[in-house]
């Protein structure tokens, strides 16, 4: 009934597409409906590409933060503690937090135009409906709902599902994270952005792993609940004295530091993230438990322009069908994990 709605309401002749053009890039004819999503996306990109110049020598830092070794202050007969800390990385500078407001915004803006463009376009009635993209962390749950309900009662059933397929859809299995974690990151993202700034950027690092792979040995860490991973950080070698000397352990503790192998390994990683906005994330086998997740930048960057362009690609695939007056077959683009 749905299909029905929209293929009828607005039979579209060749006039009505309109010149088919190649747009900004993208290899696929594009229906002039969708030309200020295109340019919006553009936009998107472009500004993706000078935060990435502005953040070049952040991104490029390596995932291993390098580490500084105290002496060791607590010394017993089978027991050294000792303090490791990591140098601190300035944040970069202010123009990226507000750049990325821009992105996440402007992102969602070629969605929603796009669905506004087919409202327009289909001459649908708007009473009631709500013409946005919606982006629902439970979209099954919402589309039965309010608002979004009648939009999706007059919306042809091959948009529905570009939308439904452009959803955080979360994976389910032993990582149960969404499918399009660049869904989340605009919602939630661009939702704070309208009011405050998205900030800062910032290079978090925190402990990634620590252990050793020789016997008669072992690592811990003395205050891990208080630091909560973040560095400085105090660990303690439990040694069996009868296995290793004193002066063996000292040696594994200052190896640690350095580029030599030792028995003894911690490892902290940095990464460049947007703080002060945490995402929350809701996997269905956590039975409602939040998780929150920090946004890295670098996917920020890549993965939410790609996500726009081809759920932009894709309401064009259906609109071409849909003007074609016919039921040829078609297919959808995916990409798992945008």
């Amino acid at each position: 009934m749905a299909r029905a709605l929209c293929a009828t309401r607005h039979p579209l002749t060749a006039g009505h597409l309109g010149t088919l053009r190649i747009m900004e890039g993208e290899r696929e004819q594009q229906a002039e409906i969708f030309h200020d999503s295109w340019k919006r996306l553009a936009w998107v990109e472009s500004q993706a590409e000078r935060v990435r110049g502005l953040a070049a020598p952040w991104l490029n830092l390596s995932p291993r933060a390098p580490m500084s070794v105290s002496r060791p202050d607590v010394v017993t007969a089978e027991r050294i503690e000792f303090v490791v800390d990591v140098p601190q990385v300035p944040s970069p500078p202010d123009e990226v937090n507000f750049l990325i407001g821009n992105i996440v915004t402007d992102a969602r803006s070629c969605l929603d135009m796009a669905i506004d463009a087919i409202w327009r376009e289909y001459g649908l009635d708007r009473r009631g409906a709500l013409v946005q993209f919606p982006l629902e962390d439970d979209f099954q749950a919402a589309r039965s709902r309010g608002r979004l309900r009648t939009s999706l009662d007059r919306l042809d059933s091959r948009f529905i599902e570009v939308i439904e397929q452009a959803q955080p859809n979360y994976a389910g299995g032993m990582r149960d994270i969404p499918m399009n974690m660049s869904a989340i990151f605009i919602g939630k993202l661009s939702n704070a952005n309208k009011h405050r700034n998205i900030t800062p950027v910032i290079v978090s690092t925190v402990l990634s792993s620590i252990g050793t792979d020789i016997a008669g040995v072992r690592l811990s860490t003395v205050d891990g609940d208080d630091r909560r991973g973040v560095p400085p950080m105090r660990f303690a070698v439990d040694f069996d004295s009868g296995v290793h000397s004193q002066e063996q352990v000292f040696e594994y503790v200052e190896a640690i530091e350095g580029s030599g192998r030792s028995p003894l390994y911690v490892h902290f990683s940095q990464r460049l993230v947007i703080s002060r906005q945490e995402i929350p994330l809701s996997p269905p086998r956590f039975a409602g438990q939040v998780i929150d997740w920090r946004a890295e930048l670098k996917d920020v960057l890549a993965l939410i322009p790609a996500y726009v362009r081809v759920t932009l690609r894709n309401l064009n695939r259906v609109h071409a069908v849909i003007s074609s007056g016919t039921d040829q077959f078609y297919m959808l683009d995916f990409r798992g994990s945008l």
